[in-house]
């Protein structure tokens, strides 16, 4: 009875391998390589890091299904790796693995032919994996394609969404290249494909893109495209940190051409404060609020307080006193009189500065506030 018990289990191992979901082995980077060249199997490599949230999520979730199970170890040779520990930390370098989690499968050499990052359900990491074992069609084999210079349109825009999905930076190039192939933007195809990959603001794509905005708004909604511009402008900045000031302001203008002048403008305020570059800040600053007439209460106090804090001229000091009146005609605040206050102190002007601060005290008792600076202020000039 015995013997029939041990051949029942022996039968039914398949079914159990397959039932208990991934079988991750415990094997060094060159065993892994080693077993898939004995076994004729790819290795699936799971890239994840000890914090990653989605990772954990996977683990309980995704890995223990049977379905992905039944396909995985039939496939692949699993493989767990922590990126920021023993092997791990050489494979992300080596990889470019900073995304977690990271889905990797590799030939037995060690050659990445497939991957993408995130978290993937049951379903689409099935799905990732038949796109990896498809040998004439996963990423390594279309990127083979690619080099070898087969560049129709159907071939790069499956290339491009493979590129997209897996965030390879290389993705701008090919989105290019299939564009190149195509005299008319605006079919509904070629307009989708725009608005999803054309990231370079100084594309032929993008300019299309900008001088077609009312029919992009009326397909996608005008948030959805304002979103999108958005997004372009951010990513390209973040690609392009050693941009110099007449670059940014160049951006500006090509990403918003209608409001171009007002945010390049903007910026020029933002970039000589950081730099801390004084002269150049409140020079600029006058020249803005000079051309751009702002009725914003609240900015107008900030770059007041910002003068009255910090300059030293007459004459730009005067000029904030007329951004801080501005703000007061528009919403009277104690913050706003305790500004008033400083400026008026720093031109001598000891009676008005006297007013302005027992004004911004008179407004902050009034809702339960305490103008410490405006009080501190008021007793030193009555002394």
């Amino acid at each position: 009875m015995q013997r029939y018990s041990v051949l029942f289990a022996v039968m039914l191992l398949p079914f159990w391998l397959h039932a208990q979901g991934v079988d991750f082995e415990h094997l060094s980077w060159g065993e892994a390589l080693a077993k898939a060249k004995k076994e004729h199997k790819m290795v699936f490599l799971d890239a994840y890091t000890l914090w990653c949230g989605p990772c954990k999520l996977m683990v309980s979730n995704v890995f223990p299904d049977s379905s992905v199970g039944a396909y995985f170890n039939s496939h692949f040779v699993n493989l767990k790796m922590d990126m920021e520990h023993g092997d791990g930390i050489i494979l992300a370098k080596k990889y470019g693995i900073s995304i977690f989690p990271t889905l990797l499968f590799f030939d037995d050499a060690g050659n990445v032919q497939h991957r993408a990052p995130g978290f993937h359900g049951v379903k689409d990491l099935i799905g990732l994996a038949q796109a990896a074992t498809d040998l004439q069609n996963n990423m390594a084999a279309l990127e083979k394609r690619y080099a070898a210079g087969e560049r129709t349109p159907e071939f790069l825009q499956k290339l491009t969404a493979l590129k997209s999905a897996a965030l390879d930076p290389e993705v701008h190039k090919i989105a290019q290249a299939y564009l190149k192939t195509q005299d008319n933007y605006s079919t509904p195809a070629n307009m989708r494909f725009i608005m999803q990959y054309a990231d370079d603001p100084f594309s032929d794509a993008f300019y299309y893109l900008i001088h077609n905005r009312a029919k992009f708004d009326s397909v996608y909604t005008k948030a959805t495209v304002k979103d999108r511009l958005d997004q372009i402008f951010e990513n390209y900045l973040q690609a392009h940190p050693k941009l110099q000031l007449g670059e940014v302001q160049r951006l500006y203008g090509t990403v918003y051409p209608e409001q171009g002048e007002l945010l390049a403008s903007s910026y020029r305020l933002t970039y000589y404060r950081k730099r801390e570059d004084l002269e150049r800040f409140v020079l600029s600053a006058v020249d803005h609020y000079a051309r751009f007439p702002c009725d914003e209460p609240d900015e107008l106090v900030e770059i007041s307080k910002i003068f009255s804090e910090e300059v030293t001229d007459p004459a730009m000091l005067k000029q904030a006193l007329e951004w801080v009146k501005s703000a007061i005609k528009i919403q009277e605040h104690y913050y706003a009189y305790e500004t008033q206050a400083n400026l008026y102190a720093k031109l001598d002007q000891k009676k008005a500065a006297i007013k302005s601060a027992k004004r911004a005290i008179e407004l902050a008792e009034q809702n339960d506030e305490e103008a410490l600076e405006a009080k501190a202020l008021l007793e030193i000039l009555e002394q």
